[in-house]
Parts: structure tokens; C-alpha cells; sequence
């Protein structure tokens, strides 16, 4: 029993010094170095470029038995220049011996230093790269041959990707200072990247590990990019899901963290939780504040009504339609657009052709915003939908900073619900669809006074010089409007601006097709004291000023209309008089009727009086006979 056992330590002595003692002779004798100028004219004969070796290529056996390469170049294409296409510094790759013993090899880290790629497309739009991508003809029974079977019986020996299965594992990679440049002077474009850094821990199948990665990129001298990841990496091969953990990722000025995950590479479906202090899309992507000169649109470049020329709005409809993204996004604070932003959180949701944010909640300019926005692709054309509400936002904060100007200021409360279709911005405003009401506390109009209007209406009508120009702003305690949107076309029948010494009202309509806007409205003084900017308000206080707004959203202008003024006053003048006659008229007949009255009385009193007097005279008559009948009675009785 000894003996087998030593027979069987003695076998497995000889299995395990025997490859080694093998790689350590193989090792000795072998001198990699001398075959440098085989492998250089291998590479000249099949490539026509010249492979240099600036550096030596050294073997190692233990721990690791793998390969050193020094510094090393190969040609650029002919008329590409004499810089060459690949430039390498120093390359090492080797397996772990030990994993080799276990019948379980294991690749120690591929490390790569110093590696420089030209990509070059010439203004004829040759690429430095052509040439390598020509195939030798091909002979009965070869790999092209069967290539060409394949592709002409609609077959392919290719393994499916669900057929693939990574084994084993490797230490790590490590790059370093890899170098890409892509030159296309056909376009005059120019792309390149100046830095790549990748590093791993130990890469394994379905275990997670550590990677950081740093990329320095330009891009014709508009865009550069410093990019920095660190993550944990865990890819599981059998449930074909990409897993960053704990993910740190760094664009220049802008950082996020969280988790992002990818499974169902056939169909990928995204996932993530990401979160952030502070993201400035203006910065990341060159966008020039909005106070910033911007050229003025010439004649081509605006229709007759004045507004812009249209715009496709192209979005990628299969795309969108196969995307399937359920995540939540954090920003503490924000800046798009010019707009600043806090407390931003948005839900997205992608499936079936439906892309949804909702809900989307931020906060701006001391006020909320809260938004859901679904966009459907299901159809031919896409579909829009916006559902938002504003409260306390200063909206002339917000314009200033978005526009560079402020048309209107004040504290806004508003709903907006729209839904439109198509892919032209034409279309979009044409399909436009839904209500909106706004309610604005303490702001001003800005780019035209009312007041001021009506002032100088009121000197022409008199025949007078115009009063002088005073500030183009109409201030007012509260302003609300509501209405439909149909079409395109904004209509409203209810503004009520409540103004010092001045009430307006109004119906009009503003088309986003045209830019155009019509409204009526009605302006009435109030008050006797010095109205608004000082003018005084006695004259026309109590008439109602019709006032046409009407022009393009840009530039409306305003019409005091005088004629009705005119009219109105002229109407009111009439109904004074009238209403001072009536009150005469009716003061007279009042009159009248007392008089009649009292000569009615007084008539009634004659009759009753002449009346009484023929009953006295009856009476008197009466005794008078009683007196004689008396006295012939006392004749007779005598």
C-alpha cells in the first residue's frame, strides 16, 4: 500500500515538475527576439506595412508565463504620412502556471501602455484602413468560399450569440494612456481622443468587479470631454444582465451616482437609480446664454405673417418603439436652457411606444412645477401629450433668463393641458389641442401702457400735442385668462386685468400657427385722482375704451380706437341729457298732478260749500215756514 501511494506521488511529482521543468527549458533556449525580423517581413508580406520593433520581446514562466513587448509601430498606409497607423509603448499578457495546474486557466492582467491609433479618411474618402480589408480571392473548398456558399443559401456557421459562454477568468486589465485620433478631411472633421484609462480588478464569469475608467476627448476644438467611471461591473452571463453598482460617474463639471443596469441584449431593457447635486446641460453642451447676440432671422428665413420657418422634428420612431427604460432621476439643482432649477426628480418610463415622464417635479423662481409628458409612437406619426401646473413662479424672472426679456412679470398659477401630433413644428402647432388658464398677481405688462395709450388717444381726439413718452410698462394687482386651444388656435373670452385706476376686459384670440394675436378689449377708468403714471383720470372716468391689440406675438400693436371713443362719449353725453330731461319730465308732471289734485280739492270744497249754503238756505226756508205756520197758529188761537 505504501509503495502505491508512493507510486502515485511520484506520478503526480512527474505530471506537475514536468511542464514546468518543459516552459523553464523552453524558456532558456527560446529567444523571442530573433524571430522580430521574421514576424516584420510576415507583416510586410501580407500588409504591405512595415511592423517595427523599437523595444525587446521578453518571456516569463513564473508566476505568470506570458509575453513582454516593448516599443512597437506599424506603417501608416501609402500617402497617409510617415506617421504611423498603431503605435504601441509596452504590451505584456501571460497566464497564471498554477491555474494552468488546475486545468483552470487563468489569463494574469493584459496590461497595455502607451497605445496610439490614427484613423485617417482622405478628402478622395480613402481610409488608412482600406487596404486591410482586402480579402485574397478565393479557392475551391477555402473559408471565403464556404463564406460565399453560406451567403448564397441564406445560412451562416456563425454560433449563435446565446450559444456563447465565457470561462475561465483573468486578472484585470489595465490601459494606459491610449491614444485615438479620427481625421476625416473629406468632412474637415476631426475627433480625437488625447487620454484612455482602464483599470479592473479580477474578471470572472458572474462575479462582480472593480472598474475605473478616465477619458480625455475633443472634438474639432468645439467640444472637449473629461470623463471619469468608477463602478462595481457584475454581468451575468445565463440571465444576459449588466449590472453597474455604486456607480460614480463624472462628465467635466457635472457628477452622478447610482445604479444603471442592462439585461436582454437581443432587446436591451434599461434600468436605473441615479442621482445628482448639480447638472448644467447648457455647459455639457455649449449652449450660449440667452442674453447672448443672436443673429436676427432674415426675409428667407420668416413667412409673411412673421413667423419662423419650419422645422422638422424627427425623432427615431423603431427606436423609440423597442426601448423598455424604468428609472428614477434625482437632481439637487439644475440649468437648461438657461433656466435654473432645484429639487428636480422625473420618473421615465419606456414600453410598447410609449415614452412617459411622469411625474416630473421641480422647483423654479419661488415657485413649483409639477409635469407629466407622454410621447407615443405607436402610430405613423407621433403623439404629444403635456399635463403641467405652475404655482408662485415669478414668471418674469423666469423669461428674463430664458429669453432676455420679460414681456410680463409677476407671481403665476397656471394649468396647461395640450395634446398635439406630427414630426414639422408647422404640424405640431396646427394639431394643438387643450385648455389653459393663468392667474398672475402682481406683475406688469411690459412693452406697451395702456394708459399711456388712451392718453394719447384722448390728445388727437382733442386736437392736441401727445403727451410725453413715459414708461412702456402697464402695472396691475392681478391678471387672469383662460381658454381653449383648438387647432392651434388659442381662444378666451374672460381676461380681467385689475390695474390702479384702471379695470380692463377683453375676448381675443392668439394663433400659434401665424404668430399672430387679436384682442378686443375694454378699458375703463376708474377714480377721479391722478391715474397711472400721473395722467388724470376725470375726463373719461366710467367710459368704456375699446382697444385693439393685434399684430405678431413680437411686436402686437395697440389701437385706441377713437371713433368709438367718440361714440361712447357722445352716447353718454345723450344719455346725461336724456336722463336730466326725464327727471324734469317727471318733476313737471309730478307737478301737474299736485296741481290737479289741489284744483280738484279746491273744486270739491266749492261744490260742497255751495252745496252747504243751499241747505242753509233750505233750512232757512224751512223755518221761515215752520215761523209763519207758528204765527197763524197763534192767530188763531187768540
Amino acid at each position: 500500500m505504501n509503495k502505491i501511494i508512493r507510486y502515485v506521488l511520484i506520478g503526480l511529482a512527474v505530471v506537475i515538475i514536468l511542464p514546468i521543468v518543459a516552459v523553464g527549458v523552453f524558456v532558456a533556449v527560446f529567444d523571442a527576439n530573433a524571430y522580430k525580423q521574421d514576424m516584420s517581413t510576415l507583416v510586410l508580406e501580407q500588409t504591405g506595412r512595415e511592423l517595427r520593433f523599437q523595444g525587446d520581446v521578453s518571456l516569463t514562466i513564473y508566476p505568470a508565463l506570458g509575453m513582454k513587448l516593448g516599443a512597437m509601430s506599424f506603417a501608416n498606409a501609402p500617402t497617409f504620412g510617415e506617421s504611423p497607423m498603431v503605435r504601441i509603448g509596452a504590451a505584456s499578457v501571460s497566464v497564471d502556471v498554477l491555474s494552468l495546474l488546475r486545468l483552470a486557466p487563468e489569463i494574469d492582467k493584459l496590461i497595455l501602455r502607451d497605445l496610439e491609433i490614427n484613423l485617417i479618411r482622405n478628402k478622395v474618402g480613402v481610409n488608412n484602413w482600406d487596404d486591410l480589408l482586402q480579402q485574397p480571392s478565393a479557392t475551391p473548398g477555402s473559408a471565403a468560399t464556404a463564406s460565399s456558399s453560406s451567403e448564397a443559401t441564406g445560412t451562416t456557421s456563425a454560433p449563435a450569440a446565446d450559444e456563447f459562454e465565457l470561462k475561465g477568468a483573468f486578472a484585470g486589465l489595465e490601459i494606459e494612456n491610449l491614444k485615438l485620433l479620427w481625421l476625416d478631411e473629406q468632412a474637415g472633421e476631426r475627433y480625437q481622443v488625447t487620454d484612455l484609462d482602464i483599470s479592473t480588478g479580477r474578471i470572472a464569469p458572474n462575479e462582480s468587479f472593480p472598474l475605473t475608467l478616465h477619458l480625455d476627448a475633443s472634438a474639432g476644438g468645439d467640444l472637449d470631454i473629461v470623463f471619469d467611471l468608477k463602478t462595481n461591473v457584475e454581468y451575468l452571463i445565463e440571465q444576459q444582465r449588466l449590472t453597474l453598482n455604486q456607480m460614480i460617474l463624472a462628465l467635466n463639471e457635472f457628477n452622478i451616482g447610482g445604479m444603471l443596469q442592462v439585461s436582454n441584449f437581443a432587446k436591451p431593457a434599461l434600468r436605473f437609480d441615479l442621482a445628482s447635486q448639480l447638472l448644467d446641460v447648457d455647459a455639457l453642451l455649449g449652449t450660449p446664454a440667452a442674453d447672448a447676440a443672436a443673429p436676427q432671422p432674415t426675409a428667407g428665413e420668416q413667412n409673411s405673417t412673421g413667423a419662423a420657418e419650419d422645422i422638422q422634428i424627427a425623432l427615431p420612431m423603431q427606436t423609440l418603439r423597442d426601448l423598455d427604460i424604468d428609472g428614477e432621476l434625482k437632481i439637487a439643482k439644475m440649468k437648461m436652457q438657461n433656466l435654473h432649477m432645484t429639487d428636480f426628480s422625473m420618473h421615465l418610463k419606456a414600453q410598447q411606444g410609449l415614452v412617459a415622464l411622469k411625474p416630473v417635479n421641480l422647483k423654479m423662481y419661488d415657485g413649483e412645477v409639477l409635469a407629466n409628458v407622454v410621447v407615443d409612437v405607436t402610430g405613423e406619426l407621433p403623439k404629444y401629450g403635456v399635463d403641467k401646473s405652475l404655482k408662485g413662479v415669478q414668471i418674469g424672472d423666469l423669461l428674463n433668463d430664458y429669453l432676455g426679456k420679460s414681456p410680463i412679470s409677476g407671481k403665476v398659477d397656471g394649468d396647461v393641458n395640450l395634446t398635439t401630433r406630427g414630426e414639422w413644428l408647422s404640424k405640431l402647432k396646427a394639431n394643438s389641442n387643450g385648455t389653459m388658464q393663468l392667474a398672475f398677481l402682481d406683475g406688469a405688462l411690459n412693452g406697451f401702457n395702456i394708459r399711456q395709450s388712451i392718453d394719447t388717444a384722448k390728445a388727437k381726439l382733442r386736437g392736441e400735442a401727445p403727451p410725453a413718452k413715459k414708461t412702456l410698462k402697464t402695472d396691475f394687482s392681478s391678471l387672469t385668462i383662460s381658454g381653449v386651444i383648438k387647432n392651434g388656435v388659442f381662444s378666451s373670452k374672460d381676461l380681467d386685468l385689475q390695474a390702479p385706476l384702471l379695470r380692463v376686459g377683453g375676448k381675443g384670440s392668439a394663433d400659434l400657427n401665424s404668430e399672430l394675436v387679436d384682442y378686443l378689449v375694454n378699458a375703463k377708468l376708474v377714480g377721479t385722482t391722478a391715474g397711472q403714471e400721473g395722467g388724470s383720470a376725470d375726463e373719461l372716468a366710467g367710459l368704456s375704451i375699446p382697444v385693439r391689440i393685434k399684430g405678431p406675438f413680437s411686436d402686437p400693436k395697440i389701437d385706441v380706437q377713437l371713433d368709438e371713443i367718440l361714440k361712447a362719449k357722445v352716447d353718454a353725453q345723450k344719455a346725461k341729457l336724456k336722463a336730466e330731461i326725464d327727471a324734469q319730465k317727471a318733476a313737471l308732471q309730478k307737478q301737474l298732478e299736485a296741481e290737479k289734485q289741489a284744483l280738484a280739492a279746491e273744486k270739491k270744497a266749492f261744490e260742497e260749500a255751495k252745496k252747504r249754503e243751499l241747505e242753509i238756505k233750505a233750512e232757512i226756508e224751512k223755518a221761515k215756514a215752520k215761523q209763519k205756520l207758528e204765527d197763524k197758529l197763534k192767530k188763531l188761537l187768540e
